[in-house]
């Protein structure tokens, strides 16, 4: 169990949800464009069921994101994932491919960064996560929301710290200076 766990600020979270939408709108454009040239039924009947699906989705993000002021809502990254069906169905596999990997980029920017101090070692988000062990590090400190990794290798990290996580700094601090001394 770790002894102390805190969530780091994601401070990139509002520009991928801008490239997400951004992203939505273009495919949502272009399948409203197959839905009034293409001339095959099934074609137009897919792409009309995607674009009611994207607005619908985009809509609920935004009547979510407004009234509960809920950043965490899923809409978006379904939206990603109808895309790359509708692609798959219209026949273009590689658009698919590429939507659906976007979506997984997509859903992990968006994770929760959560760092994880333990006696023996230190579980560090990024990606892959990164398991550090505490002689790896010169020191590791917490002043004013501010997280610092220092390593012997000279490598530095340094993140700001969610402000909803309560983290008593002096005992953070005072757990790691007896960890590194071990």
């Amino acid at each position: 169990m770790p002894r102390f766990q805190f969530l780091l600020k994601n401070e990139k979270l509002k520009q991928y949800n801008q490239i997400a939408l951004y992203i939505i709108l273009i495919n949502l454009l272009a399948f409203a464009f197959i839905a009034i040239a293409t001339t095959e039924k099934d074609i137009r009947i897919s792409a009309i069921i995607t674009v009611v699906i994207l607005s619908s989705a985009l809509a609920i993000d935004y009547f979510l994101g407004k009234i509960k002021n809920n950043e965490d809502t899923p809409y978006k990254l379904l939206a990603e994932y109808i895309i790359a069906l509708a692609w798959l169905k219209a026949g273009f596999w590689w658009l698919a491919l590429l939507f659906f990997i976007l979506g997984m980029l997509y859903l992990g920017a968006k994770r929760k960064l959560l760092v994880s101090i333990f006696t023996d070692k230190i579980l560090y988000p990024s990606l892959p996560q990164k398991n550090i062990s505490w002689p790896e590090l010169n020191a590791i400190i917490l002043k004013d929301g501010l997280l610092t990794i220092d390593f012997k290798n000279n490598k530095l990290i340094q993140q700001t710290i969610d402000e909803n996580s309560t983290v008593n700094e002096q005992d953070f601090n005072e757990f790691c200076r007896q960890q590194l001394k071990k």
